[in-house]
Protein backbone atom coordinates (compact mmCIF):
# COMPACT_ATOMS: atom_id res chain seq x y z
CA UNK A 1 0.00 0.00 0.00
CA UNK A 2 1.32 3.43 -0.90
CA UNK A 3 1.63 6.38 1.43
CA UNK A 4 -0.75 8.55 -0.60
CA UNK A 5 -4.32 8.20 -1.84
CA UNK A 6 -5.12 9.55 -5.30
CA UNK A 7 -8.61 10.34 -6.58
CA UNK A 8 -9.30 11.24 -10.22
CA UNK A 9 -12.21 13.26 -11.55
CA UNK A 10 -12.42 13.67 -15.33
CA UNK A 11 -14.76 15.99 -17.17
CA UNK A 12 -15.32 16.30 -20.92
CA UNK A 13 -16.81 19.67 -21.76
CA UNK A 14 -16.90 20.72 -25.45
CA UNK A 15 -13.27 21.35 -26.36
CA UNK A 16 -12.02 21.29 -22.76
CA UNK A 17 -10.78 18.02 -21.33
CA UNK A 18 -9.90 18.33 -17.65
CA UNK A 19 -8.84 15.62 -15.21
CA UNK A 20 -8.30 16.66 -11.60
CA UNK A 21 -6.36 14.29 -9.36
CA UNK A 22 -6.18 15.12 -5.66
CA UNK A 23 -3.53 13.32 -3.61
CA UNK A 24 -3.45 13.17 0.19
CA UNK A 25 -1.54 10.99 2.70
CA UNK A 26 -3.08 7.59 3.47
CA UNK A 27 -1.85 7.63 7.06
CA UNK A 28 -2.70 10.23 9.70
CA UNK A 29 -0.29 13.11 10.18
CA UNK A 30 1.09 13.41 13.73
CA UNK A 31 2.28 16.65 15.29
CA UNK A 32 3.13 17.67 18.87
CA UNK A 33 1.36 20.66 20.41
CA UNK A 34 3.07 23.99 19.84
CA UNK A 35 4.66 22.95 16.54
CA UNK A 36 3.83 23.77 12.94
CA UNK A 37 2.58 20.98 10.69
CA UNK A 38 1.99 20.67 6.96
CA UNK A 39 -1.10 18.79 5.80
CA UNK A 40 -0.19 17.52 2.35
CA UNK A 41 -2.58 17.90 -0.57
CA UNK A 42 -1.59 17.97 -4.23
CA UNK A 43 -3.50 18.10 -7.50
CA UNK A 44 -2.74 17.75 -11.19
CA UNK A 45 -4.33 18.39 -14.59
CA UNK A 46 -4.37 16.40 -17.79
CA UNK A 47 -4.90 19.60 -19.73
CA UNK A 48 -3.95 23.19 -19.01
CA UNK A 49 -6.34 25.26 -16.96
CA UNK A 50 -6.19 28.88 -15.82
CA UNK A 51 -4.66 28.57 -12.35
CA UNK A 52 -6.14 31.96 -11.54
CA UNK A 53 -9.51 30.20 -11.51
CA UNK A 54 -8.42 27.41 -9.19
CA UNK A 55 -10.14 27.40 -5.80
CA UNK A 56 -8.51 25.67 -2.83
CA UNK A 57 -10.53 25.25 0.35
CA UNK A 58 -9.60 23.54 3.59
CA UNK A 59 -12.35 22.92 6.12
CA UNK A 60 -13.40 20.76 9.07
CA UNK A 61 -16.26 18.19 9.14
CA UNK A 62 -18.53 20.75 10.84
CA UNK A 63 -17.94 23.05 7.84
CA UNK A 64 -15.69 25.47 9.71
CA UNK A 65 -13.47 27.12 7.12
CA UNK A 66 -9.78 26.66 7.87
CA UNK A 67 -8.42 28.42 4.77
CA UNK A 68 -9.74 29.56 1.38
CA UNK A 69 -7.88 30.65 -1.73
CA UNK A 70 -9.40 31.89 -5.00
CA UNK A 71 -9.04 34.68 -7.55
CA UNK A 72 -5.30 34.24 -7.05
CA UNK A 73 -5.20 35.23 -3.38
CA UNK A 74 -6.20 34.21 0.14
CA UNK A 75 -9.87 34.78 0.91
CA UNK A 76 -10.18 34.67 4.69
CA UNK A 77 -13.38 36.58 5.40
CA UNK A 78 -15.15 33.31 6.28
CA UNK A 79 -12.19 31.74 8.07
CA UNK A 80 -13.09 30.37 11.48
CA UNK A 81 -11.67 32.44 14.32
CA UNK A 82 -9.90 29.38 15.74
CA UNK A 83 -7.52 29.40 12.76
CA UNK A 84 -6.98 33.15 12.45
CA UNK A 85 -3.30 33.93 11.75
CA UNK A 86 -2.41 30.23 12.00
CA UNK A 87 -2.77 28.98 8.42
CA UNK A 88 -0.81 29.34 5.20
CA UNK A 89 -1.00 27.99 1.66
CA UNK A 90 1.80 28.11 -0.89
CA UNK A 91 0.38 30.16 -3.81
CA UNK A 92 3.65 30.14 -5.72
CA UNK A 93 3.46 26.34 -5.82
CA UNK A 94 -0.08 26.05 -7.19
CA UNK A 95 1.45 25.85 -10.66
CA UNK A 96 3.05 22.54 -9.64
CA UNK A 97 -0.14 21.29 -7.98
CA UNK A 98 0.70 21.96 -4.35
CA UNK A 99 -2.42 22.76 -2.29
CA UNK A 100 -0.87 21.81 1.06
CA UNK A 101 -1.79 23.68 4.24
CA UNK A 102 0.62 24.84 6.93
CA UNK A 103 -1.08 24.90 10.33
CA UNK A 104 0.90 26.89 12.89
CA UNK A 105 1.15 26.45 16.65
CA UNK A 106 -0.83 23.20 16.73
CA UNK A 107 -3.25 22.78 19.63
CA UNK A 108 -4.94 19.75 21.09
CA UNK A 109 -8.30 20.86 19.73
CA UNK A 110 -6.85 20.88 16.20
CA UNK A 111 -6.90 17.09 16.15
CA UNK A 112 -9.28 15.47 13.70
CA UNK A 113 -10.25 15.41 10.05
CA UNK A 114 -9.49 18.13 7.49
CA UNK A 115 -10.91 18.24 3.97
CA UNK A 116 -8.83 19.54 1.08
CA UNK A 117 -11.06 20.61 -1.84
CA UNK A 118 -9.70 21.75 -5.20
CA UNK A 119 -12.02 23.30 -7.78
CA UNK A 120 -11.51 24.61 -11.30
CA UNK A 121 -14.01 26.18 -13.69
CA UNK A 122 -15.51 22.80 -14.57
CA UNK A 123 -15.15 20.32 -11.73
CA UNK A 124 -14.10 19.89 -8.12
CA UNK A 125 -12.91 17.06 -5.93
CA UNK A 126 -11.88 16.65 -2.32
CA UNK A 127 -10.16 14.25 0.04
CA UNK A 128 -9.65 14.04 3.80
CA UNK A 129 -6.48 14.25 5.89
CA UNK A 130 -6.46 13.24 9.54
CA UNK A 131 -4.33 15.11 12.07
CA UNK A 132 -3.28 13.49 15.35
CA UNK A 133 -1.91 15.81 18.03
CA UNK A 134 0.50 13.77 20.16
CA UNK A 135 4.05 13.60 21.50
CA UNK A 136 6.11 10.97 23.31
CA UNK A 137 7.00 11.39 26.96
CA UNK A 138 10.59 11.57 28.11
CA UNK A 139 12.25 8.63 29.79
CA UNK A 140 10.77 8.58 33.34
CA UNK A 141 13.20 9.72 36.03
CA UNK A 142 13.26 8.15 39.50
CA UNK A 143 14.13 9.96 42.72
CA UNK A 144 13.80 8.64 46.28
CA UNK A 145 13.35 10.54 49.54
CA UNK A 146 13.82 9.02 52.99
CA UNK A 147 10.88 9.96 55.21
CA UNK A 148 11.24 11.00 58.84
CA UNK A 149 9.78 7.72 60.07
CA UNK A 150 12.03 4.64 60.01
CA UNK A 151 11.70 2.46 56.92
CA UNK A 152 9.49 4.98 55.10
CA UNK A 153 10.53 5.88 51.57
CA UNK A 154 8.95 8.19 49.00
CA UNK A 155 9.35 7.00 45.41
CA UNK A 156 8.93 9.73 42.83
CA UNK A 157 8.75 9.27 39.05
CA UNK A 158 8.78 12.25 36.70
CA UNK A 159 8.18 12.43 32.95
CA UNK A 160 7.60 15.39 30.66
CA UNK A 161 7.18 16.59 27.10
CA UNK A 162 4.27 14.31 26.14
CA UNK A 163 0.71 14.69 24.89
CA UNK A 164 -2.06 13.74 25.51
CA UNK A 165 -2.26 12.71 29.16
CA UNK A 166 -1.00 9.14 29.76
CA UNK A 167 -2.26 6.43 32.07
CA UNK A 168 -0.10 5.85 35.15
CA UNK A 169 -0.02 2.69 37.25
CA UNK A 170 1.74 1.56 40.44
CA UNK A 171 2.00 -2.15 41.27
CA UNK A 172 3.33 -4.00 44.30
CA UNK A 173 5.42 -7.16 44.26
CA UNK A 174 2.29 -9.30 43.92
CA UNK A 175 1.24 -7.36 40.83
CA UNK A 176 -1.69 -5.71 42.62
CA UNK A 177 -2.73 -2.22 41.57
CA UNK A 178 -1.85 0.27 44.33
CA UNK A 179 -2.23 3.42 42.22
CA UNK A 180 -4.87 4.74 44.65
CA UNK A 181 -2.10 4.96 47.27
CA UNK A 182 -0.06 7.31 45.08
CA UNK A 183 -0.31 11.04 44.46
CA UNK A 184 0.12 12.45 40.95
CA UNK A 185 0.56 16.05 39.85
CA UNK A 186 0.14 17.09 36.23
CA UNK A 187 0.81 20.45 34.64
CA UNK A 188 0.89 21.81 31.10
CA UNK A 189 3.68 23.99 29.74
CA UNK A 190 3.35 26.93 27.35
CA UNK A 191 3.29 24.58 24.34
CA UNK A 192 0.53 22.39 25.77
CA UNK A 193 2.84 19.48 26.69
CA UNK A 194 2.29 17.58 29.93
CA UNK A 195 4.71 17.43 32.85
CA UNK A 196 3.90 14.61 35.26
CA UNK A 197 5.17 13.70 38.72
CA UNK A 198 3.83 10.67 40.57
CA UNK A 199 4.75 9.80 44.18
CA UNK A 200 4.26 6.66 46.24
CA UNK A 201 5.00 6.44 49.97
CA UNK A 202 6.18 2.99 50.96
CA UNK A 203 6.85 1.29 54.29
CA UNK A 204 9.75 -1.11 53.81
CA UNK A 205 9.81 -3.76 56.53
CA UNK A 206 11.37 -6.30 54.20
CA UNK A 207 12.74 -6.33 50.69
CA UNK A 208 9.92 -5.01 48.52
CA UNK A 209 9.56 -4.40 44.80
CA UNK A 210 7.38 -1.67 43.33
CA UNK A 211 6.68 -1.12 39.65
CA UNK A 212 5.75 2.13 37.93
CA UNK A 213 4.11 2.00 34.50
CA UNK A 214 3.39 4.76 32.00
CA UNK A 215 1.03 3.86 29.17
CA UNK A 216 0.71 6.26 26.22
CA UNK A 217 -1.14 4.28 23.52
CA UNK A 218 -1.57 7.08 20.97
CA UNK A 219 2.22 7.07 20.49
CA UNK A 220 2.52 3.31 21.13
CA UNK A 221 4.69 4.08 24.14
CA UNK A 222 4.66 1.85 27.21
CA UNK A 223 7.31 2.21 29.91
CA UNK A 224 7.68 -0.07 32.93
CA UNK A 225 10.15 0.53 35.77
CA UNK A 226 10.65 -1.74 38.80
CA UNK A 227 12.65 -0.87 41.91
CA UNK A 228 13.50 -3.10 44.88
CA UNK A 229 13.87 -1.47 48.29
CA UNK A 230 15.60 -2.94 51.33
CA UNK A 231 14.75 -2.04 54.94
CA UNK A 232 16.97 -0.06 57.31
CA UNK A 233 19.58 0.91 54.73
CA UNK A 234 17.04 3.01 52.81
CA UNK A 235 18.89 2.19 49.64
CA UNK A 236 17.16 1.41 46.41
CA UNK A 237 18.43 -1.19 44.01
CA UNK A 238 17.17 -1.63 40.46
CA UNK A 239 15.87 -5.18 40.11
CA UNK A 240 14.51 -4.64 36.61
CA UNK A 241 14.86 -1.89 34.06
CA UNK A 242 12.62 -2.34 31.09
CA UNK A 243 11.16 0.03 28.52
CA UNK A 244 9.17 -1.46 25.72
CA UNK A 245 7.33 -0.08 22.73
CA UNK A 246 4.24 -1.87 21.46
CA UNK A 247 4.94 -4.17 18.59
CA UNK A 248 8.70 -4.36 19.18
CA UNK A 249 9.01 -6.45 22.31
CA UNK A 250 12.76 -5.93 22.64
CA UNK A 251 13.95 -4.45 25.96
CA UNK A 252 15.39 -0.97 25.96
CA UNK A 253 18.02 -0.57 28.67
Amino acid sequence: MGRFLIVFWCVFHTSLHVCVAVTVPRSPVTSPPGSDVILDCSFSYKAGTDLGRVVVTWQRPDYRVVHSFYYGQDQLALQNETYRNRTQLFPEQLSVGNASLRLKQVRGEDEGRYTCAVTNQVESTKRDVRLIVAAEFSEPRLTMDLAMQPDWVVLRFSAWGGYPRPTLLWLNAAGSDITNQSHTQQSVDSRGLYQIQSELEAVVNEAETFTFELDHPVMEQRVSRAVTLHPSTGKGMWSEIRAERWGEGAPLL
